[in-house]
């Protein structure tokens, strides 16, 4: 064979084998992002697999209240709490999720309250592509749709009006809960039989929308008590009809709520009740902030006997760190049939969570 052929030959087997070389350092390479990929996966399914966090919030603050004929200082508490979620994945593309939350009483020896009233939140529920289910004492569709959005001070009764005809946090409750690009339907019902609280039983269920910058909802909710005579026949009874909005922009925040209650005691006649609430937010430099309410309440009753009131609310905070602000807040409530209640508070908050 001459020189020239084999040079050739030379080069063509290099070029081959350098070939068949790239080839397989390319799928080895490959394979190992695939065997990284599927190592990452199963890492991410076993830290999901044992989601456990610790959570919680403490509220305390120092109060001077006036109430006409008397004045007062206390230590109190903002509702202060700590709670435990976890969550697993189950199926295919749904987790399963429990939440357990305790009201911790600053203002009565720091204890932790584990009676019925202070227990906030206790339910387990599985969240799919299909919507969320929830079985156990949690917040009502009513104050996710209409009052959560204009309870945004720091006391333990806020909005005001609100708290005299809406419930914050129902037990032996089952809820239903879908949302889907900015629009949320949800839905729950209570079934509360003689092992129960009180045995009343309820249906509540709204609407929200958010859409960019601005909120919109609507939610009914009906309550029937028990006979006071017999509980196995329906009693008093409500019914609400709540509407709520918002905007939000870059540093101003305005939310309303209005709620319209027709409430029929037994043997009496239908009383119409009416609140309304109206809370704003406004972002300052250096991580200042400061809130203003407005907020009515009639409880349809004429006489000494009404507790009808109206007031304002104003707050100013001082964000310290992400987790951690003060706040100084006045507020005024003015009833019709007694004298006015004025009340100044300087308060901490300090929120944590952590996973283990």
């Amino acid at each position: 064979m001459k020189m020239g052929q084999m040079m050739k030959c030379f080069v063509a087997s290099l070029i081959f084998v350098t070939t068949v070389q790239a080839d397989v350092t390319s799928d080895l390479e490959r394979i190992e992002r695939e065997i990284e990929k599927i190592r990452q996966q199963s890492n991410t399914a076993e830290t999901s697999a044992h989601n456990l966090t610790v959570y919680g919030t403490f509220r305390p603050v120092f109060t001077v209240e006036d109430d006409g004929s008397d004045s007062s200082a206390d230590i109190r508490d903002a509702l202060s709490r700590f709670g435990l979620a976890g969550s697993t994945p189950i199926l295919e593309s749904s987790k399963a999720f429990f939440r357990g939350e305790w009201n911790v009483r600053i203002a009565d020896g720091g204890q932790i309250d584990g009676t019925s009233s202070g227990a906030r939140k206790a339910l387990v529920g599985i969240e799919g592509e299909l919507g969320r289910v929830a079985i156990g004492k949690q917040r009502p569709p009513h104050y996710n749709l209409i009052a959560e959005h204009t309870d945004i001070f720091n006391h333990a009764a806020s909005p005001y009006a609100y708290d005299n005809v809406g419930p914050f946090f129902v037990d032996n409750l089952t809820s239903y809960q879908y949302n889907h690009e900015g629009f949320s339907f949800q839905a729950a019902f209570r079934t509360d039989g003689s092992t129960g609280k009180d045995n009343e039983d309820m249906i509540n269920a709204g609407v929200g929308f958010n859409m960019a910058n601005v909120y919109i909802a609507a939610a009914y909710l009906k309550v029937v008590l028990p006979e006071v005579a017999d509980a196995n026949e329906e009693g008093a009874e409500s019914e609400n009809m709540a509407l709520a909005a918002y905007i939000n922009l870059d540093k101003l925040y305005l939310a309303t709520a209005y709620q319209a209650v027709t409430q029929t005691p037994e043997g009496g006649n239908d009383v119409d009740v009416t609140t309304l609430d109206i809370s704003a937010a406004y972002s300052l430099p250096s991580r200042y902030k400061v809130k203003a309410g407005v907020f009515m309440y009639d409880d349809g009753i004429d006489g000494a006997a009404s507790l009808s009131n109206q007031g304002v609310n104003l707050t100013l905070e001082r964000q310290l760190a992400d987790n951690v602000r003060v706040h100084i807040e006045y507020l005024n409530k003015d009833f019709d049939e007694a004298d006015a209640t004025s009340a100044m508070s300087v308060g901490f908050r300090y929120d944590f969570d952590a996973e283990l």
